[in-house]
């Protein structure tokens, strides 16, 4: 006879598997990777070690699973929808660029993706896993873009992309590297054009039609003065 679960069954299963892996993410948060236990995760969640290991084979395979969760969460954003600024007349590459900044900067303001990130860097696999994350989402993501690959290996400027932005990201949060997410986030951005080829000239009037609309973006998203 084979063993099915009903609907109630299975939104029950699904509800103890964000649990676990709510209570891994303040975990790893907290304590980081290496000083988490499944015990822990267990006693976090509230359930017994038998439905923790019931979900996840290992701690490898549920902190990776923490990991993919918030870089989907922020990956699904399209943080250029319901921006109401004028585009007309900028370079058709600073609508790109802007795109590839605000991502950056959704990663740094993401307090959760941020603290999960530190917390979960002392997995040996953790750099390849979130850079191979990102290079699977990549190419539907740029195809917004027309000729993002015209004269470019696509895979190589992928590996090559994101391996520079995630370890900027872990430097910058980490604490290793002194920079601010705005900088990061246009540093990155600018050396994207330039691998890319793109004359000096046009990179910085790019760059400075990046920076126009990154104000006129804060002003919009903050605050009115009372």
């Amino acid at each position: 006879m084979v063993y099915r679960r009903t609907p109630r069954m299975q939104k029950r299963v699904d509800q103890r598997r964000r649990e676990i892996l709510e209570a891994t993410e303040e975990l790893i948060a907290e304590k980081g990777f290496l000083a988490t236990t499944m015990n822990d995760v267990a006693a976090r969640a509230k359930t017994s070690i038998g439905n923790v290991y019931f979900h996840f084979s290992n701690k490898d395979e549920i902190v990776l699973a923490v990991i993919d969760r918030l870089c989907e969460e922020i990956w699904q954003v399209d943080e250029l929808a319901g921006i109401d600024i004028d585009t007309a007349g900028c370079h058709p590459y600073t609508l790109e660029a802007l795109d590839d900044y605000l991502t950056v900067m959704a990663l740094f303001s993401n307090k959760r993706f941020a603290e999960a990130i530190a917390g979960g860097s002392g997995h040996p696999g953790f750099r390849e896993h979130v850079i191979g994350f990102f290079e699977k989402r990549a190419t539907l993501r740029y195809e917004k873009y027309a000729d993002f690959y015209q004269g470019i290996d696509r895979d190589l400027a992928f590996a090559c992309h994101f391996g520079s932005v995630v370890n900027v990201l872990l430097k910058v949060i980490t604490g290793r590297l002194d920079r601010s997410p705005e900088s990061a986030g246009l540093f990155l951005a600018r050396w994207k054009l330039q691998a890319r080829g793109i004359d000096p000239e046009i990179t910085t009037a790019i760059m400075d039609e990046l920076c126009s609309m990154a104000r006129k973006i804060e002003s919009l998203s903050s605050p009115p003065d009372q």
